[in-house]
């Protein structure tokens, strides 16, 4: 394996070099935050806009630890404890499998003709449920993320080892990060793979190649996410904040958020950014503005968005229990008629309530989804707008640990 400790001159001027970056790009995104608060404060900001609304929810046989989509949404894998399920958009289920251990991760290709599952061992099944092959080694796979049609399949171990194999089980690449990553993202190309790892940094490997980059956020890092193109970074730790950064290493914003960042997902060019953190998924735009909070009544345990932003998937844990689908198009809602059973026969309830930032159609004051009511809502005024962007720019005061070292 190849070593992921950062110690050549070659890496040191890179860390130069992005210090460089990062602090022109700083200074170009307080002020962008500056322009962004004076324009709320003039009030030409809507709060509506954009909102998710819930479509459907199904309970769950235990917390859901992990939940990916397609790029179109029509297919969702989730995982709670050793069962993974596959649904379709209207929360059909289409098949279910066990595997010999706790999934811990769970991924897709952008397209659906590809499955990944982190557990025991590395799964790979085809979209109908076919189990392709598996991979074992003497330790317990942590995270998986697919690129298209599944031609690469990344996997992170708790040996501190990520591996590439391509879809035919071929090992193409490994490196070695010497510690233990937790979350991991791979680019639409199979370029680019983002991780999140137990020695608080985040990281971006170029594949076949090693490290690009690295910050460190003083916390073990749990979510971790790419743009399929690459161009973006989001990272969420337990010193609860959520982190944007280019795919270039341009450190954009940090997020302070109330409780740890357990998992992260973001849309094209991160127009918008979602952080499962306590019982609330956190909604922000690029500017690091939180636009809309989603209140669960358990843990927000897993979140994936499409890359157009179309349909959000999250996944409850503790308290909650659920998979659930929400849309930024509420006239979609009235095409389908949502699943009011619940997979493994475990009964959704008042535990798997949902509140939403944003109220009901007119006249529409149910969305007929079984346990979610869209009357119990969150509201984020304008002037928590304010002061998040506020919140934003102080904290854009305090560095990340760009001479990090792992």
């Amino acid at each position: 394996m190849s070593s992921g400790e950062v110690t050549s001159s070659s890496s040191t001027f890179r860390a130069r070099a992005y210090s460089r970056i990062a602090n022109s790009g700083r200074v170009r995104t307080v002020l962008l935050l500056c322009c962004c608060l004076i324009a709320a404060l003039c009030g030409v900001v809507s709060a509506d806009e954009g909102e998710y609304v819930p479509v459907w929810g199904l309970g769950a046989n235990g917390p859901v630890s992990s939940v990916a989509v397609t790029h179109d949404g029509s297919t969702i894998v989730a995982s709670a404890d050793s069962v993974v399920y596959v649904l379709d958009q209207q929360g059909n289920v289409l098949w279910k499998a066990s595997v010999g251990g706790r999934v811990n991760s769970v991924g897709i290709s952008p397209e659906g003709s590809r499955i990944g599952v982190a557990a025991d061992k590395l799964y790979l099944y085809d979209g109908e449920g076919g189990l392709l092959w598996t991979e074992k080694t003497t330790f317990v796979y942590r995270s998986v993320d697919l690129s298209s049609n599944g031609m690469y399949v990344a996997a992170g171990c708790d040996n501190g080892a990520v591996y590439i194999f391509d879809r035919n089980k071929k090992q193409l690449w490994d490196y070695d990060m010497g510690t233990d990553s937790y979350d991991l993202a791979i680019s639409e190309n199979g370029r680019r793979i983002a991780i999140g790892c137990d020695n608080q940094g985040v990281y971006l490997l170029n594949s076949r190649e090693g490290e690009s980059w690295s910050y460190g956020t003083g916390k073990l890092v749990r979510g971790i996410d790419l743009t399929p193109d690459g161009r973006f970074v989001a990272a969420g730790s337990v010193d609860r904040c959520l982190y944007l950064s280019t795919g270039e290493g341009e450190h954009l914003w940090k997020y302070p958020v109330g409780d740890a960042v357990v998992s992260t997902a973001l849309t094209n060019e991160a127009d918008r950014i979602f952080a499962a953190s306590g019982k609330t998924i956190h909604v922000l735009d690029r500017t690091g503005a939180e636009v809309q909070k989603i209140a669960l009544k358990g843990r927000a345990e897993s979140v994936a968005v499409t890359p157009e932003g179309s349909f959000l998937v999250v996944g409850g844990g503790e308290g909650d229990r659920s998979i659930r689908l929400f849309t930024n198009d509420p006239d979609l809602i009235e095409t389908w008629n949502p699943p009011e059973a619940a997979i493994n026969e475990t009964e959704p309830s008042a535990n798997v309530t949902v509140g939403v930032t944003v109220p009901p159609e007119p006249g529409n004051t149910s969305t007929g989804m079984a346990g979610v009511s869209a009357d119990a809502r969150e509201e984020v005024p304008i002037t928590s707008r304010v002061y998040g962007w506020v919140e934003n720019i102080i904290s854009l005061l305090f560095e990340p640990q760009e001479n990090f070292l792992a």
